[in-house]
Order: structure tokens, then C-alpha cells, then sequence
């Protein structure tokens, strides 16, 4: 049930004209310099397993950017939870809680950005998964191939934190302590080698040198802890707000209802949840899984409090929660299943998956609105750029922006710029936009001093002519709880009726009064890299490039 709730959920999104954030910059790279730039920029960033994904994910489908990550990702997100179960059954000490925690493991809201090129956590933690599978496998070789799954996927370092489940699946195993010990150390093994290689060569260089570095202050340490734990009962609170909005507060909750209604009927059938205080020894298989789910959290999270940051469910920072949720997940399905009374232990479960399931459908309908109005917001701010061919640097308000934007974020350098580089007039002099609420114009280092950039790796001179635009999506493109999924899905498929024009109003401030601004068009070459996927992002219709083989297409 819970996979093909994840599945129907997410399917909306797939359909997404969306790059989100600093996808754009991987874009970029490889549409300029091809897949060693984007390799190269990622050993920077200490990153340097992410370039075989992101590399395979551009390359797939040039065309369409961001589409084969979405289809990786919630593709490779449906294996773990089958993986996940797959593993957690082989243990006593994990296999009561096994259901319950896969299901919570699939409809997961904490990390809400899968559906991006940040797909690659969901494809690192299938290779971290299986080394746990491939270790009990009967053929030698796979066995032996176990611990470079796992070296693969600690590209992903934070999948270090999960080590605590493999210790208790392997400890679980009726075997010699010496036995279980052979089984653990090549892994282990890999563990210290990927610390050193991530504190010597791997570490971060060039452009990120010194990010995120340890800081020295246990009350910032303290507070990013904290933070990163409370996670959860603020991430209910999110999924609970933003589930409600979907269908409104009365029909989410009738829905909620139901399904606690349904699972406490089904409780002893189909949708049985096992207490976990039957049987011998039970008692400790509980300790064992607390101590595991709290062991995770905290491994989880430590990393980042040490260097003063956390994950945050309402931002693009929920990815910082991939792993330490895990443990938290085993906390919640473990507490649940104490209860002792089977149906209301049920319709606790139940309750709970409802409101993972309606926050995850919210969120693809939240990514396809993101998408529309930056579709039609660039699409304006190009056509605009084009009709002065004067370079300028524009200050870009955007009314509601906590609204529309996907998880509260901001609209940096890379996404208001890159598709304007690969579609720009290559005879005219660059122009630069930024929206007035991403700190580019407080960076000391950036704007003000007369640095501006594309995608924060690479600056030019800022020309010195200064406007400030201003950007509305109302009334040509309704608030998100004004309009359906179902309209706001035909919205994104179709490509926009001009080039020149958009649904919002994009015009310039002068002395705060608005004032139109001139429009027109103009076709790049259609081999130029990067020109189909940007014309496509920004729904522009055809022919939106000229081919100089066959004339326009």
C-alpha cells in the first residue's frame, strides 16, 4: 500500500518544469564544459562520487533536464523500500517492526526534495542497502562485492550514521561472536578509509574550501542538535499543515478519519501491526531497537551540529535529515507498536501514514506550481533582456515568494541566470538578474562589488547599469489552493502560446511605479548545448531554436 501511494503521489511531479537551486549549476557545467567539468567541480566539493549520477542523469535526457533524475530517483526510491523491508525481516529484532517502518520509510516527508538531481541520495542508499542484501547472498562473488556497494555509496558520507542497523542484523545472526565479527570488519574497514579520503584528498578545495568547516562553539553545536532532533514533531506539524491544504482542512481531515477507521478494522489481517512485547526476550528486542533508532538519529545529525548547520523540514535542507530520519522512523514504528490495544495501535499507524501520504501529494503539486510560474517568470525576463540590448544588472522582486517557491527557497544566481546564458544573443553583452531576497546584493563579495556571477563558480564584471523589475504571478496565474492538480498539470505540459508573453506581470519600477517593459524574441542555434533544455524549462513554444541544417525547429 505504501509504495503505491508513494508512487501515485509523486507521478504529478515527474511532470515538473523545474530545476531546483543548485541543480542549475550542474547544468551549467556540463553544458559548458561537458562531464569533466562537472566531475571536476564536484572533487571540489568534496562530492566526487556524486558526478557518475548527476553526469548519467544530464546525459539521459539532455533535453529535458531533471526528468531522468525524477524517474531515477522515486525509481530507486520504490527499490529501497523493498530492500529496506527485504532486510529488516531477516533479523528477530527488526522483523516486527519491519511493515511499519518501510511503509513510513516510503511516504516520508522529511526529505521532499527527491524529485530533483538531489535523486542521488535515493541512489547512493540503494547501493548502501544493498551491501546488507549482498552479504547473505549464497554466491561468493557477490558476497565479496558487498563492502564496494558500500564504498560506492558512502559517496554519500551521512549513510555512515545507518552503521548501527548493520551491527544489529549481523549480531542478531546465531553465529561464533568471531564469526560475526569476520562479517563486520571489511566494512568497517571501508568505514576508516572513506574518513581519511574525506579528510585528506576528498576533502573540500578550489571554490568551496573551508565550507562548512567545525566550529568551536558548544552553545551553536548544542542549538544545531537540537534543531536537527526536534526534526521530526516539526516535520508532523509541516506534513499536517501542508496535507490540509491540498483538500482543505475538512476533507483532510475526513480522509484521516477514514484511513484510522480502516486500518483499526483491518488490524488483525491485512493491515496487522504486531505489538512488540509478545514472545521471549522481547523486552530486550525493544532496548535493542530504541538504543538502534536513537543511536542513527544522533550519528545522524552529528556531523552537521559540529559544523554549526541542520536539516530543516519547511527548506531545501531536509536533505541534511536523509539519514538521521532513518533512526527517528524506527523510533516512531517501535513506540507505536507498544501500544498495546491492536486497533488503536493500527489507527495510529494509520493516521500516521495518512498524513505522510496527503503531505507528499501536496508537495508534488507544490513542485509543478514552483515550476509553472518560474517557467513563465524566466520565459518574460528573457524576452524582456532581449528587447534592450544595453547590459544590464536587475534587481528582480518577487511578490508572494513564500508562496510559490517549493520549501520556502530563494531564487539565487544559477536559477535566474543559466538558462538565460544558454538562450542569450551571443552578439550581445551579458546581462545579470537576481531577485532581491537571495543575498546577492548584501554578498559583499558579489554584486556590490562588482562581481557577478552565473552559478557562483564563475564572476564577470557587472555592467554598471542598475533596474529594479518587479514580478506578480496573480491574477493571470491563480494562489496554489486556488487552482486544481488536474489544472495546474495541463498548465505545465503546455508549451506557452508566445515567447514574448507570460500568464504573470513582469514590469519596471521606477520611483516604485511600474512601468511596461518592451519584449522580443530571438531564436539560439538548436546544437548549441544547453538550448533545448532550457527552452523546454521555460515551456517557450516551437521553434524555439533555429537549425541551420533544416532551417527552424
Amino acid at each position: 500500500m505504501a509504495l503505491a501511494l508513494a508512487f501515485v503521489t509523486s507521478m504529478p511531479a515527474l511532470f515538473a518544469r523545474e530545476v531546483f537551486g543548485d541543480d542549475w549549476t550542474v547544468y551549467y557545467i556540463y553544458w559548458t564544459q561537458g562531464p569533466i567539468g562537472v566531475a571536476r567541480v564536484l572533487w571540489e566539493s568534496a562530492h566526487a562520487g556524486f558526478a557518475i549520477p548527476m553526469t548519467l542523469f544530464v546525459a539521459l535526457l539532455n533535453d529535458t533536464p531533471d526528468v531522468a533524475a525524477r524517474l531515477a530517483g522515486l525509481g530507486c526510491h520504490l527499490v529501497n523500500g523493498l530492500l529496506l523491508y527485504s532486510i529488516l525481516s531477516r533479523s528477530s529484532h527488526t522483523r516486527q517492526i519491519a511493515g511499519l517502518v518501510t511503509a513510513l520509510f516510503l511516504l516520508s516527508p522529511f526529505y521532499a526534495i527527491r524529485l530533483t538531481l538531489n535523486a542521488v541520495y535515493d541512489f547512493f542508499l540503494l547501493f548502501y542497502l544493498l551491501s546488507y542484501a549482498l552479504t547473505y547472498s549464497k554466491v561468493r562473488a557477490l558476497r565479496w562485492a558487498a563492502p564496494i556497494a558500500l564504498f560506492f555509496s558512502l559517496s554519500l558520507e551521512m549513510l555512515i550514521a545507518l552503521e548501527p542497523l548493520r551491527i544489529v542484523l549481523t549480531w542478531s545472526a546465531l553465529e561464533p561472536w568471531k564469526r560475526r565479527f569476520a562479517r563486520l570488519a571489511p566494512f568497517w574497514l571501508v568505514i576508516v578509509a572513506v574518513i581519511m579520503l574525506r579528510l585528506t584528498i576528498l576533502g573540500k578545495s578550489g571554490h568551496y574550501a573551508g565550507q562548512y568547516s567545525f566550529v568551536r562553539d558548544l552553545t551553536v553545536i548544542g542549538h544545531s542538535l537540537s534543531e536537527h532532533l526536534m526534526a521530526f514533531p516539526q516535520g508532523l506539524s509541516y506534513a499536517y499543515s501542508h496535507g490540509s491544504a491540498l483538500l482543505g482542512h475538512t476533507v483532510w481531515t475526513m480522509l484521516t478519519l477514514v484511513a484510522m477507521a480502516g486500518f483499526a478494522l483491518l488490524s488483525s489481517r491485512a493491515l496487522w501491526t504486531p505489538w512488540v512485547f509478545e514472545g521471549r526476550g522481547s523486552i530486550r528486542r525493544v532496548l535493542v531497537l530504541l538504543l538502534s533508532g536513537a543511536a542513527i538519529a544522533i550519528l545522524g545529525a552529528m556531523p552537521f551540529a559540529l559544523t554549526g548547520t541542520y536539516g530543516d523540514v519547511t527548506r531545501g535542507e531536509s536533505r541534511l535529515l536523509f539519514a538521521s530520519q532513518l533512526g527517528i522512523l524506527i523510533l516512531a514504528a517501535t513506540v507505536i507498536q507498544m501500544i498495546p490495544t491492536a486497533r488503536l495501535r493500527a489507527a495510529v499507524a494509520g493516521g500516521l501514514i495518512a498524513v505522510f501520504a496527503l503531505a507528499m501529494a501536496q508537495d508534488s503539486k507544490w513542485l509543478l506550481y514552483d515550476g509553472l510560474i518560474n517557467a513563465d517568470l524566466q520565459r518574460q525576463v528573457r524576452a524582456a533582456l532581449l528587447a534592450d540590448p544595453q547590459p544590464k544588472v536587475v534587481k528582480l522582486q518577487v511578490e508572494n515568494s513564500h508562496i510559490i517557491s517549493f520549501r520556502s527557497r530563494c531564487l539565487g544566481a544559477s536559477d535566474m541566470n543559466v538558462a538565460q546564458m544558454m538562450l542569450r544573443d551571443e552578439n550581445r553583452e551579458r546581462s545579470f538578474v537576481y531577485t532581491d531576497y537571495c543575498g546577492d546584493f548584501q554578498n559583499p563579495s558579489a554584486v556590490p562589488s562588482g562581481n557577478c556571477t552565473v552559478s557562483y563558480l564563475e564572476f564577470f564584471p557587472c555592467p554598471p547599469r542598475r533596474e529594479t523589475w518587479r514580478y506578480r504571478a496573480a491574477p493571470g496565474i491563480p494562489q496554489p489552493d486556488d487552482i486544481s492538480l488536474v489544472e495546474l498539470l495541463k498548465a505545465v505540459l503546455k508549451e506557452a502560446p508566445s515567447a514574448t508573453e507570460g500568464r504573470g506581470e513582469l514590469m519596471q519600477l521606477k520611483d516604485d511605479l511600474p512601468i511596461p517593459l518592451a519584449r522580443a524574441e530571438y531564436r539560439p542555434p538548436c546544437g548549441r548545448p544547453g538550448v533545448r533544455g532550457s527552452a523546454w524549462l521555460l515551456a517557450l513554444p516551437t521553434p524555439a531554436c533555429e537549425d541551420s541544417a533544416s532551417g527552424a525547429r
